[in-house]
């Protein structure tokens, strides 16, 4: 409205000054006011951009029980801060400082032996099991060094200084090998061992270059001789003056100490290591005592053979918040806000031994995720805080590949598959439905099964999507299919449907992470539902499933094995203009509905997963590299596409009843959006009910408490800005009842 009075306004001017333009001058003047408005209202939907590499925070990080050193008898004063990276982590205690280092690799394997376990027919179950069993079987290479502080003083205290903005959660497993979960764990960037000797502190920073920095602070009347770091392995002292520490994994490095009074860096101070055996200290030439000095040395872990800083896949919640899974050992979650700084990071106790799952993040920023192979599931809320986990595949044989929330986000389902190796052998595409409150399963669905032994009779679900029409899509190896959302009346569904998707994808049908996954390659609204397969994107019939439209996917891949496909890259999301969004192994691409090509943002990774905000980015992650290479990097970013808002699902039609029963509780809502006014008929077995609802960015607007057990009450939100909401029902004990209303005044 401002940009058409702005324009109006000139344009009068022009006409009421046109003596005394040329026509020349004023068709100029009039090109150039198109431009300026054009310019101003293109400029309203341009959206904030960011990028992020993924790796492990530079912090050091309280202990709260998370951390034990690992055969501690060298160390064995309790953990007061850890470093953790992952695979290298340093421990500081009072008594000194513990490096663990740990790599997991999977057996490589040569392409005959690939291609030949492609072709294999297992002759029995045992022969399926024994394949499993190897698939998980990592090789593990540990060691561990510790530095003692000789003759140090025992009372010293670590103190931490400069708490980092973003926090920092774990779900562990205790060495009583019950599981314990710990949220909101502060990191620091500095710790200090006070008066460690008489008159010297010890700072710790993180270096820019990697690695730690350490600092001797010697106030007046110090003696650095007294300082003496006792190794626990093989200590070399080199001609340019480093200390190298010896380990599996190669020389932990102290590079040659810079030595200078405080506050003047240029006053350099000559100095050195010198060593006795596996015992360090320091010295000085001729120095001031008076005053105060600094010894600043630089310490270097070694590289692993191998580091996979991978992303794998991104989400986001109604305020535009962005979430992310990535890592290998262990698998983490990560918070990112929607101008791209780390919230938190929850560290999940699933790593690549039983095979990485999924995830899916619902608007109101409470994130699902599961291990793949062990179908185990847990929920994180918004505040990276552990609310339920779910082990429910231990002494199972299921498996979730892939996520996706029913119209409402009141149910979840992940898509896998049911293994029996008792009897006769079979692996069944499977969906489950899952309950929100505690992970449980609530129903199954099989919908394909295999019918021969070994990968090539294997049947499981690699992608589902939720419609915009109460169906679930899902692609499996060879197939393409919906059921209905409300599972028990699947069966009796004639309009169910399967068939062949055309993609005919390999058992590993991603190259990209470590052993199987799902993939992001089916989106579906109330129009059509599009699939990609790497190379090509489809447009698809809700009601038959059969292709409408296809593009290439500019840089898009794939490869071929026997006959069988597994994808370089992957990604897919749709926006509330019915613009489609497909992620290639070097670009984010923008189709209009009917597959004609908008636009492309290059990327320096494989895309794996795109996400539409609400306020119209576009997320997009992914890694560099494949399933074979040893050094691999993530990153997570938002993108200007000029993208509309996210695509958002409703149930049904304003005039529709949702009638929700669970157990003898029930409730019947009725929705008049006319008159800003709906209308619930419940009764529950106990009272202290109340109904919350959530608008589209995720926050909580309105409260109405049910009063009683059992009646009739009418919902007054004429209030309300006209726009989708979620209502919930819920109790002390939790959600009982949600779902969706449109409101239109």
């Amino acid at each position: 409205m401002i940009v058409s009075l702005f324009f109006l306004y000139l344009l009068i001017s022009l006409v009421i000054n046109f003596q005394i333009y040329s026509m020349k001058s004023f068709l100029s003047s009039i090109l150039f006011l198109v431009f300026i408005s054009s310019t101003l209202v293109g400029q309203k939907n341009i959206a904030t951009s960011w990028s992020k590499t993924f790796g492990y925070q530079q912090s050091f990080i309280e202990n709260k029980g998370q951390f034990v050193i690992p055969n501690s008898f060298g160390n064995p004063s309790p953990v007061l801060f850890a470093v953790d990276h992952g695979g290298t982590k340093i421990y500081f205690t009072k008594k000194g400082i513990t490096y663990a280092f740990l790599e997991t690799t999977k057996k490589q394997k040569d392409a005959n032996e690939i291609e030949r376990e492609r072709e294999e027919e297992f002759k029995n179950p045992e022969e399926h099991a024994r394949h499993e069993k190897e698939e998980h079987q990592l090789k593990v290479k540990a060691d561990q060094v510790t530095m003692l502080w000789q003759n140090a003083n025992p009372n010293a205290e670590i103190v931490a200084d400069e708490v980092t903005t973003d926090y920092h959660s774990y779900y562990f497993k205790q060495s009583s090998g019950e599981y314990k979960n710990v949220s909101n764990i502060k990191g620091f960037k500095k710790i200090t061992y006070k008066n460690i000797y008489p008159n010297i502190d010890i700072d710790y920073v993180f270096h820019k270059k990697g690695g730690l920095e350490y600092s001797l602070t010697l106030h007046p009347g110090a003696n650095p001789s007294q300082v003496k770091m006792l190794f626990d392995s093989h200590v070399d002292l080199n001609n340019a003056g480093e200390i190298r520490i010896s380990s599996k994994f190669g020389d932990i490095i102290d590079h040659a100490p810079l030595t200078f009074y405080q506050n003047n860096n240029a006053s350099v101070i000559a100095s050195s290591f010198t060593k006795t055996g596996k015992t360090v200290s320091f010295q000085l030439a001729n120095y001031d005592n008076t005053k105060t000095v600094v010894i600043d040395p630089w310490t270097q872990t070694p590289a692993f053979a191998s580091n996979w800083n991978c992303v794998w896949e991104c989400e986001k919640d109604g305020a535009g918040n962005v979430y992310m899974i990535g890592g290998v050992n262990p698998m983490q979650l990560l918070k990112y806000n929607s101008s791209g700084t780390l919230q938190w990071t929850f560290n999940t106790p699933y790593d690549s031994t039983s095979w990485l799952g999924t995830m899916a993040t619902d608007l109101t920023g409470n994130s699902y995720v599961t291990l793949g192979s062990l179908a185990k599931i847990l929920k994180v809320n918004s505040s990276g805080s552990l609310i339920w986990s779910n082990n429910i595949g231990t002494n199972t044989n299921l498996e979730f590949w892939s996520l996706a929330f029913n119209c409402n986000q009141t149910n979840l389902i992940a898509g896998g598959s049911i293994i029996n190796n008792i009897g006769s052998f079979s692996v069944k595409a499977s969906i489950f439905s899952i309950n929100i409150n505690t992970g449980a399963i609530i129903d199954t669905q099989i919908v394909a099964y295999s019918s021969s032994f070994g990968t090539s009779g294997v049947q499981e679900i690699r992608a589902v999507s939720a419609g915009g029409n109460d169906k679930y899509y899902f692609l499996t190896f060879d197939t393409i299919g919906y059921i209905n959302q409300k599972f028990s009346s699947c069966v009796a569904n004639p309009s169910l449907y399967k068939i062949n998707s055309t993609y005919a994808f390999d058992y590993k049908c991603e190259n990209y992470r470590l052993n199987n996954s799902g993939i992001m390659a089916i989106r579906a609204n109330e129009n059509f539902v599009y699939t990609q397969n790497g190379t090509h994107i489809h447009k698809r019939s809700l009601i038959t499933g059969a292709i409408l439209a296809t593009a290439v996917i500019p840089g898009g891949g794939s490869s071929i094995y026997s006959g069988k496909y597994t994808v370089s890259n992957s990604g897919i999301d749709i926006d509330d203009c019915g613009n489609v969004y497909v992620g290639s192994t070097n670009a984010v691409i923008k189709y209009d509905a009917n597959l004609n090509l908008l636009s492309q943002v290059s990327t320096i990774y494989k895309v794996y997963d795109i996400q539409v905000t609400t306020n119209g980015d576009v997320i997009v992650c992914g890694s560099t590299g494949n399933s074979l290479s040893s050094y691999r990097s993530g990153y997570v970013e938002s993108i200007n596409m000029s993208a509309c808002s996210a695509y958002t699902q409703t149930c049904c039609s304003v005039t529709c009843i949702n009638q929700l029963i669970l157990g003898n509780n029930h409730a019947t809502i009725y929705p008049n959006p006319n008159n800003g006014e709906f209308n619930i008929d419940y009764a529950f077995e106990l009272g202290g009910q109340e109904i919350v609802l959530i608008d589209i960015l995720g926050k909580e607007v309105k409260y109405f408490d049910l009063e009683n057990t059992k009646g009739i009450k009418k919902i007054n939100i004429s209030d309300l800005s006209n726009g989708v909401y979620i209502y919930k029902i819920q109790n002390k004990n939790g959600v009982l009842f949600s779902g969706k209303i449109n409101l239109n005044k």
